[in-house]
């Protein structure tokens, strides 16, 4: 099977998957690890959803609108929390007497 033999409307409901999990890694910030699985577990479930109604036919948009809808949820709830390098960031910038974000 090739690229080509998937319809292009499934295609695109599959990056639509892929770029709704693919989420930067947390710092090791116990605050930051729980916001992580809860933005990871948030997008799960709405993955899980558009799945759902597509196999069983009570996505009542279609497929391309599924997938829409998951890129336009991904980005009204970016991650909330901070990378390796943002936790550093911050630590640097107490120890030189700033505020953390």
């Amino acid at each position: 099977m090739t690229a080509t033999d998937i319809p292009e409307a499934v295609r695109d409901l599959l990056a639509a998957i892929s770029e709704t999990l693919t989420l930067p890694d947390p710092s090791s910030d116990r605050m930051d690890m729980v916001r992580y699985e809860s933005c990871v577990s948030e997008r799960v479930h709405l993955i899980q959803m558009a799945v759902r109604d597509i196999l069983n036919g009570t996505a009542a948009h279609g497929v391309q609108w599924e997938a829409d809808y998951l890129r336009k949820k991904a980005a009204d709830r970016p991650p909330r929390y901070r990378t390796p390098e943002q936790y550093l960031a911050d630590l640097h910038q107490l120890a030189g007497g700033g505020e953390a974000r």
